[in-house]
């Protein structure tokens, strides 16, 4: 995954949260086994329909436009109130804003250190 890759699938993150991208397999993955990797600080697989190495997730197209839309989905985020009604996560199912919100930190982490950010 390239840099421009990343930012398209750190908004497709943004995209799952609120339900506007799904994913097309939900619960066929082992999450005590996908903690653990993560944990390690090994790569965890990207749900069915988000890979975006293999071409399943929101293609590139302009860095500085794609840039600005994944900080729109950022504070967008940010901004839920408490009640918002969270789409089902493709591995954890139906999940509150905090655990969101751990994952969304974490998920950006995890990608921004690959690049040395």
């Amino acid at each position: 995954m390239n840099v421009h890759q990343m930012v398209c699938h750190c908004t497709d993150f943004f995209r799952m949260a609120k339900g506007t991208k799904t994913s097309r397999e939900y619960g066929r993955v082992n999450t005590k086994e996908l903690i653990e990797l993560a944990k390690l600080g090994k790569t965890t697989p990207a749900p069915k329909g988000f890979g975006q190495v293999e071409g399943e997730g929101t293609a590139p197209t302009n860095l500085e436009k794609d840039l600005r839309t994944l900080k729109e989905h950022i504070l967008e985020f940010s901004n839920f109130k408490n009640d918002f009604d969270f789409a089902e996560h493709p591995y954890f199912g139906k999940i509150d804003q905090e655990r969101w919100t751990k994952l969304a930190v974490y998920h950006l982490n995890h990608h921004l250190s690959q690049f040395g950010v």
